[in-house]
């Protein structure tokens, strides 16, 4: 306690404190006094709390929908598994289910057969890629040629593979590095420059939530029903990721020397990191604080309805026949 209270400064804690609670003070002192000189004390401050809960309850609303504001934790991806070698069995049945990239065959072989049917995606990658360009991944192969994930997808069925264009697979790979390096995967110096990442694979999540393969493969008709299945299924299912890395090749550096780029070691077996997504709950609070103020606005309204209603009620009722006559101040002599 002594400790949190020597690390409380003027500025900037018990300033701001002062400044906000100023603030708030004028702002609404300022309007209930208005309101209470015109139209009463309780009256007044029953107008003011309720405009001011329910500006707060559209300004809750607004960041419910766009998941700004009060913010609770957002999606993340955690790892619950790092299977060193695929010739045993994973811990986890969903890593079961992916077959071994070294069954799926040679990816350049694969992408070479494509190009050899298609000259013209050929010379784009050619392009793009430059001459001798190699397919050392199945990421790669379906990245210079995205025909190709439709078939890959095939045989890593019921999983699915991310080419490198895919923006999730940048986020995937990225928790990996984190659980590699602090479970020292590759020994108590393991570092991103231990090893190579190789493919991402995806199993599970929204399908209307996948992304095109090919853009423009899907018409406007198609786009809205995906939009639409997605907004109605509230639940989202288990979502995996599988990240493929393989070590690199120990390489010495004289003095004075730039360091060569980074070469797998062909002998070393390839690690898979499984991820389990974490969906988190953003916007959680700030559900939690439109529907806090929405009550409090109808509560306030509702009293307020009530006391005109019983006001109007009153004015009805009244008859100025039966109030008593008012007599005149007898003169003294």
């Amino acid at each position: 306690m002594n400790i949190l209270l020597a690390a409380i400064q003027f500025d900037p804690h018990i300033r701001g404190v002062l400044v906000v609670l100023v603030g708030v003070g004028v702002l609404i002192g300022s309007v209930y006094l208005l309101l209470a000189t015109n139209t009463g004390v309780r009256n007044g401050f029953l107008i003011a709390m309720a405009g001011l809960f329910g500006w707060m309850f559209c300004m809750g609303a607004i960041w419910w929908i766009y998941g700004i504001g009060l913010r609770g934790k957002d999606p993340s991806w955690h790892a619950t598994e790092i299977n060193y070698s695929r010739s045993g069995e994973p811990v986890h049945d969903v890593l079961a289910e992916l077959p071994p990239t070294d069954d799926l065959g040679n990816p350049q072989t694969l992408l070479s057969d494509f190009l050899a049917d298609n000259p013209d995606v050929a010379k784009k990658i050619e392009q793009t890629e430059g001459e001798g360009f190699k397919a050392t991944t199945f990421t790669k192969a379906v990245t210079a040629a995205p025909a190709l994930k439709a078939g890959v997808d095939e045989e890593l069925a019921p999983w699915r593979i991310l080419p490198e264009t895919d923006s999730r697979r940048g986020e995937a790979a990225a928790s990996a590095d984190a659980a590699l390096v602090a479970g020292e995967a590759f020994g108590p110096d393991t570092a991103t420059s231990s090893y190579t990442v190789k493919d991402v694979f995806f199993l599970g999540g929204k399908p209307g939530a996948e992304p095109e393969t090919v853009k423009g493969e899907r018409s406007t008709i198609s786009q809205v029903w995906h939009r639409v299945q997605t907004v109605f299924q509230p639940k989202n299912p288990p979502l995996y990721a599988a990240v493929t890395v393989q070590q690199n090749a120990h390489q010495s550096v004289a003095p004075g020397e730039a360091v060569p780029p980074a070469q797998v070691n062909p002998d070393a077996d390839t690690v898979t990191v499984l991820l389990q997504r974490n969906q988190g709950y953003r916007r959680l609070p700030s559900a939690l604080f439109t529907i806090f103020c929405g009550i409090l606005f109808a509560v306030l309204t509702w009293m307020l309805h009530r006391r005109d209603k019983r006001a109007m009620k009153e004015r009805a009722e009244w008859d100025p026949s039966k109030v008593p006559a008012v007599r005149d101040p007898e003169t003294v002599t």
